[in-house]
């Protein structure tokens, strides 16, 4: 079958099943004649089980571990369930702050920094809460950064190491956002010289359509985001 009926049967976009394919999780054979990918029933049960296995949670390198042998199933899910209670462990205590926040009648940004030293206290002591970062992963997944970097030959090594991968979604939103803004920034204050001064402006003024465009995206990403997990 097609890639737009193995979409609608497995109730997920073509863009997921490509990006799966791009991740090496799954290899659908070509037709010799088309050349259009053929999704068999087994690749259909493939890709169940990479759902299923999302919707624990785990991430694409754990499935690949998976794949290739170098884990077990069990150890895997062990290892997601621990991850898991870690980071029930932080919206707990996400939410004893916010508690103690609005019982303490701190209503105000500036009554925020009240908090700061409680919220010190308690790492100090164990308690983890919530990344401060976690935003910088949202608007990477609105950019497409895990798109574009299943199609680099070296994506699969930025996706293994926690500090390229970090540093590879603070490179893209430098990018795509402060890099195009502060071209604009320097555009509006120098003043042209040449007969192609309006073309610069023109030009900068598209790029900076296509950035408050993303950042509406991923503003809705994060919507979406938060409204599945309240």
């Amino acid at each position: 079958m097609k890639i737009g009926e193995a979409s609608e049967r497995l109730g997920i976009s073509i863009s997921n099943i490509r990006f799966y394919e791009k991740k090496g999780l799954i290899d659908p054979v070509r037709d010799k004649e088309s050349k259009y990918r053929d999704y068999t029933e087994e690749d259909l049960d493939e890709i169940k089980q990479i759902i299923v296995l999302r919707k624990m949670g785990m991430s694409i390198e754990s499935i690949t571990d998976i794949q290739n042998g170098d884990i077990s199933v069990e150890q895997a899910l062990t290892k997601q369930l621990e991850a898991l209670d870690e980071e029930e462990a932080k919206i707990y205590a996400s939410k004893s702050l916010c508690q103690k926040a609005i019982s303490d009648g701190n209503k105000s940004m500036e009554e925020m920094v009240s908090l700061f030293d409680y919220v010190a206290d308690e790492e100090k002591q164990g308690v983890q809460f919530s990344p401060a970062e976690e935003f910088l992963d949202n608007l990477a997944t609105a950019f497409n950064y895990d798109h574009v970097v299943a199609t680099l030959p070296w994506g699969y090594m930025i996706y293994t190491n926690p500090v390229l991968n970090k540093a590879g979604k603070t490179a893209w939103v430098m990018y795509l956002i402060f890099l195009p803004l502060f071209c604009a920034f320097v555009g509006l204050i120098a003043k042209p010289k040449d007969s192609t001064g309006i073309t610069k402006y023109a030009i900068l003024f598209v790029w900076l359509l296509i950035v408050f465009f993303q950042i509406a995206k991923a503003v809705k990403s994060v919507k979406i985001v938060k409204t599945k997990q309240d």
